[in-house]
């Protein structure tokens, strides 16, 4: 009687996906199943069945989608720092894409780029084609030495800009 009105509940701890119920050991957990493993979320949804865990595939790819969200910061500041290299190494690798009506996949490309010593960071982007337009979006403004293969893509890279600002001088990769 003496309590009345006067009984609160602790607020619930912040969650990394705001309304998720995954806390981030569980959200850590799907991720490195999926990037690290290369366990595909059909077979981590039949891992959870079998422990008795529902977990319907779309809600663990929302998860996913929201972890990419929460980690654009990180990815951000990443770039920045690998374009303060002196040297940067670049390759692109085809990957499949699932192309929903295509019935079949279509080849994407994920580009790598790894910054020096003193900025030991490396980004992986997506571009859904090989087209130069993706490292030049890249490496924008960068005027340091950039090592990669002799695709063509990366040739305009190397001429000089009507701006007059310098441009990137290329290396060879030596892995080929």
């Amino acid at each position: 009687k003496d309590c009345q009105g006067e009984l609160t509940t602790a607020s619930k701890p912040a969650q990394p996906i705001e309304k998720g119920l995954a806390g981030p050991g569980l959200l850590a957990h799907a991720i490195v199943c999926k990037f690290g493993d290369h366990q595909p979320l059909y077979r981590q949804q039949a891992s959870w069945a079998r422990s008795g865990q529902m977990l319907p595939r779309s809600t663990v790819c929302g998860w996913l989608g929201g972890c990419g969200h929460l980690l654009m910061p990180l990815q951000e500041l990443m770039v920045k720092r690998i374009l303060q290299s002196k040297v940067i190494h670049t390759d692109d690798t085809p990957v499949p894409v699932l192309e929903p009506g295509r019935g079949k996949t279509r080849e994407g490309r994920i580009w790598v780029y790894v910054g020096d010593k003193d900025h030991p960071y490396t980004v992986f982007d997506y571009t859904p084609t090989r087209r130069r337009e993706g490292p030049a979006a890249f490496f924008g403004d960068y005027a340091g030495y950039i090592q990669a293969d002799a695709y063509g893509g990366y040739d305009h890279l190397f001429k000089p800009r009507p701006d007059g600002k310098p441009s990137p001088t290329e290396l060879a990769c030596w892995a080929h």
